[in-house]
């Protein structure tokens, strides 16, 4: 599979392959040499990920490369509040993608994201819960803070096109009923929802679909 690459080549390879199985998405605007690297080494990086039975998608139209698990080995279930939080983000991403175009980013602030959870009649998170949460879908390609001080209401976020892949929803009236769904009165460890990750990465459980 490899034997035609110079050593340079799959020196970039292995690097890609476990830049994938730490974190499954990679982004053109945060990584432009390994997205690259990823167009160029693509049908090593197929046939790797399909020998795992891992899904591979490099998606040249929003500029993002993704892999995933079949079977859901490396997937985690969010809690409550991540999976809310989730789906507001994926919601307002949904919303202002409309009025951009490809090659930019949907932007929202933190003020949009706690009206978007008053709209629903959801308790928005604390300063340190929101900040676990920025965190948390920073560190997985999803959002980019563009202001330093993030709980600031009109600190700005760039939401990333991962988020098609992260949560499969195809309307907004999807997103609706799902946020809608949830019964506020249910005990505070109950798990919903689900997020990719990697071997590598944090607790283990059973998969849906990505995020979603």
């Amino acid at each position: 599979m490899f034997e035609t690459l110079s050593e340079q080549e799959r020196e970039k390879l292995r690097d890609l392959i476990n830049r994938l199985l730490k974190v499954n998405f990679l982004i053109k605007e945060l990584e432009r040499e390994r997205y690259q690297a990823a167009r160029k080494l693509r049908p090593q990086l197929e046939e790797f990920f399909k020998f795992l039975n891992w899904d591979f998608q490099l998606d040249d139209r929003h500029e993002c490369v993704f892999a995933f698990s079949k079977d859901g080995a490396h997937r985690l279930r969010l809690t409550r509040d991540e999976s809310i939080a989730l789906l507001v983000l994926r919601l307002i991403y949904q919303e202002k993608r409309q009025g951009v175009i490809l090659t930019e980013f949907p932007l929202t602030t933190k003020y949009e994201i706690r009206a978007k959870y008053e709209t629903f009649r959801l308790p928005f998170p604390g300063k340190t819960r929101f900040l676990e949460l920025i965190r948390l879908f920073t560190q997985y390609k999803l959002l980019q803070p563009l202001d330093e001080e993030v709980n600031l209401d009109d600190c700005r976020f760039r939401l990333f096109h991962t988020m098609l892949y992260a949560l499969d929803a195809d309307s907004i009236e999807r997103i609706h009923e799902r946020i809608k769904a949830y019964d506020l009165e249910l005990d505070e460890e109950e798990l919903f929802d689900e997020v990719d990750e990697t071997a590598a990465a944090r607790r283990r459980t059973r998969p849906n679909h990505c995020y979603s």
